[in-house]
């Protein structure tokens, strides 16, 4: 079989549901809002780190407001006058992802990737 790493962002002591939903959003935004691709991560990180009711509701608000931040401190750098391209990039690429997030919705997230 084939051997998967998972990155949990920058090594830093926070709370765990973070390391999760980043990890979840990233892939999500470099798949197409891919739903399955989310369930699997989910399913991995949950089999070792359990995660309570209150932390799994916060998934969806927090990986929106990863890439809500994203977007505004982006735009700010070209703002600064970033020549930038890749900054220009992941801007679009985040403001599209934006849009399919909030079309999936909040309930429809947690059903289709936390299950309930």
């Amino acid at each position: 079989g084939e051997i998967g790493i998972i990155d949990f962002n920058d090594l830093i002591y926070c709370y765990r549901v973070f390391d999760v939903a980043h990890c979840i959003g990233y892939m999500m935004g470099a798949q197409k809002c891919d739903t399955q691709v989310a369930r699997h991560i989910y399913e991995g990180c949950s089999s070792v780190m359990k995660l309570s009711n209150r932390e799994k509701e916060l998934i969806y608000d927090i990986i929106l407001c990863r890439f809500i931040l994203s977007v505004t401190c982006g735009n700010k750098a070209i703002e600064l006058g970033a020549g930038n391209q890749y900054i220009h990039q992941c801007v679009d690429n985040n403001v599209k992802f934006i849009d399919r997030f909030l079309k999936l919705g909040k309930d429809g997230f947690n059903k289709s990737v936390l299950g309930f």
